[in-house]
């Protein structure tokens, strides 16, 4: 079954989400191993989109039972990528509604027999339906979130034909909300005019962004590793259970841990046990100052299942978190965090994923001094994930609820449902240290509180060893909701959005609300947005709005709030807004981006990411 109108699907969904034809990610990332193959299928592959307000053309046509090369509206697309920046069409830039990818590709003939054959998408924005040679494989809803399906039944030798039709249309209660209006002002609109907008103030880039691949495990297979570390002096233990299906299978294991070398340091043959690790390497994070940086262990696991077996290998941390009212500890080390909001954002690319981005970005991170990062305002890529895990990064791993300005029971449905999909998957990072529920929510209404509670209710039962925030721009005086969170996460731009121009201001706002959020509240204080717009280029003294030294010296202000409040031990830490400028819709306010960037677009710094190195250098 598939759903075009999207409100139906919201229901249906509801309704029927333990159908088979709903995708599912079992957790465990797609590595080539002895016992599991990989292809992927990034590529160009075949575009269409769907006439303006026939949104349901494709599915009434059967398209997916048709070849797109052979159409004269067909189009190339690279994948991953976002469609919007890709062409010189307007249309497609601004394009909302359903597009559809299609591409032929080859199964190995040794793949098929006694092998589950599963596809893996990295992310498609947003309500995404699959078929395979002309059959409906099943469908997803929400971007940001890898899922995937069996397909051992319905590929075949020779060619094979994948149709993937993406709906990017956003509602009142999807995770970001969209909202559609209709205006009655004939004198403005013409009749039956549509207008659709949100309240995030990124651009909301669609499409097939994350990589696409196939891979296959043994039909016996290792479906996910639970693990938990712990520490005492200079042994550390790690906590270990095999999922495997089918669940009723008689199972034995073989696991063992290595060392960077892949020397063995203790092996057991259970299933789940607990691993004692002498003289342990922690895994510290980046720019702080300790040894063994992203210090990874691998978990080998060897399954033997029914005459048949299965190997998987988990790259393994062995870090604590634990935290009180003033401090976040890491490995019973207090740690402050130094870094920015980010975006998944590119020239031409979008938010699609891109190898070189990706390794220039952390390049960036590791040259700029910062140890910290928060995924705003979404899941960020496996990729990112696992260079963070090597790296020995920070992360805020943030769900994609958005400004979300109402709190009703469809949307906390989903909100919950990707929540917990977001901890499942990354439960096992040693980067991910703190779980963001949502950035700048409506939490002065009354409704928030029941909304907020019950999602960190969720999130605690999923995992105990993290702290729970939510990015609050409300006051002290009016969050109905921050009091259930474990850290206090504030955003706000003095002498930016608030008093703007008087710098003279920001060390007395900034250390009186961040106080008052801690004297109130008991609880940690991270700062997690502040900052200021600057184009590039544009040199003023004295220094005014938008020049490069007005930016410079926001930082520099708040960095001086920062140091006397680290002295009265409550804040944990400060983060920029934003690492690079990031693409917005077309607003009078901004010229075509969001200009905050320490960094340009392409990567490029300004005088203020200068200016942060210094400061993050001396502390």
């Amino acid at each position: 079954m598939y759903f075009w109108n999207y409100s139906t699907f919201l229901i249906v969904f509801v309704l029927f989400y333990h159908q088979t034809c709903y995708a599912e990610f079992l957790g465990l990332y797609p590595y080539e191993t002895e016992t599991r193959e990989l292809k992927s299928l990034d590529g160009i592959w075949n575009f269409k989109i769907s006439p303006k307000d026939q949104p349901k053309e494709g599915f009434d046509k059967n398209w997916h039972e048709s070849l797109f090369d052979e159409d004269d509206d067909c189009m190339e697309m690279p994948v991953p990528s976002s469609f919007n920046d890709i062409t010189t069409n307007k249309t497609i830039r601004d394009f909302l509604g359903v597009v559809w990818y299609q591409r032929t590709f080859f199964i190995p003939k040794s793949w098929f027999g006694k092998k589950k054959i599963i596809i893996h998408f990295g992310s498609v924005h947003y309500l995404t339906n699959v078929w395979i040679n002309k059959e409906y494989i099943g469908y997803h809803l929400g971007g940001h979130i890898p899922f995937e399906f069996n397909i051992e039944k319905n590929v075949r030798e020779g060619i094979n034909i994948i149709t993937v039709a993406v709906n990017n249309t956003l509602t009142e209660s999807s995770i970001p909300q969209g909202f559609t209006s209709y205006p009655n002002n004939t004198v403005r609109y013409p009749p039956g005019y549509k207008l659709y907008s949100h309240n995030f103030d990124y651009f909301d880039y669609a499409g097939i962004n994350r990589p696409i691949k196939l891979y296959t495990t043994p039909l016996c297979f290792i479906a996910d590793i639970k693990i938990l570390s712990s520490l005492k002096g200079s042994t550390g233990y790690l906590d270990f259970k095999v999922v495997f299906e089918p669940s009723s299978a008689n199972t034995e294991c073989i696991v063992s841990l290595k060392d960077k070398k892949g020397l063995t340091i203790t092996t057991t043959n259970s299933c789940s046990a607990t691993l004692k690790i002498d003289n342990v390497k922690l895994w510290w994070p980046i720019n702080t100052g300790y040894e063994s940086v992203g210090y990874l262990y691998t978990l080998e696991v060897f399954m033997n299942c029914d005459q048949d077996y299965d190997i998987y290998r988990l790259p393994v941390g062995i870090r604590t978190i634990k935290w009180n009212s003033h401090n976040l500890f890491i490995n019973d080390k207090p740690i402050y965090l130094k870094g920015f909001g980010m975006h998944e954002d590119a020239d031409i690319r979008g938010r699609g994923f891109d190898y070189s981005i990706l390794v220039r970005d952390f390049n960036l991170i590791k040259w700029v001094g910062a140890n910290a990062i928060r995924t705003s305002h979404y899941p960020y890529s496996e990729e990112f994930l696992n260079e963070a895990d090597k790296q020995g990064l920070l992360v805020i791993l943030e769900t994609p609820a958005c400004s979300l300005n109402a709190f009703t029971e469809n949307l906390l449905i989903n909100h919950a449902e990707i929540l917990k999909k977001m901890v499942k998957y990354n439960k096992n990072r040693p980067s991910v240290i703190i779980w963001s529920l949502a950035n700048e929510p409506y939490t002065n209404l009354d409704s928030s509180a029941s909304y907020f509670s019950y999602l960190v209710n969720i999130t605690k039962t999923l995992d105990k060893t993290r702290p729970v925030t939510f990015v609050t721009s409300q006051s002290f005086e009016n969050d109905k909701a921050v009091k259930y969170m474990d850290i206090i996460c504030v955003n706000r731009y003095s002498a930016w959005y608030q008093d703007p121009g008087h710098i003279d201001l920001i060390q007395h706002q900034v250390i009186n609300e961040l106080t008052s959020w801690h004297e109130n509240f008991m609880k940690p204080v991270i700062m997690s947005e502040y900052g200021a717009g600057s184009v590039t280029g544009l040199h003023v003294i004295p220094s005014s709005m938008w020049s490069e030294e007005y930016q410079v010296e926001i930082i520099d202000q708040h960095k001086k709030a920062y140091n006397i409040l680290r002295g009265q031990g409550f804040i944990i830490g400060e983060m920029i807004w934003n690492f690079i400028d990031f693409n917005t819709p077309q607003e009078y306010i901004r010229p075509g981006q969001c200009a905050k960037g320490l960094f340009t677009r392409n990567r490029q710094p300004k005088e203020a990411a200068f200016k942060i190195k210094k400061l993050y250098q001396i502390n």
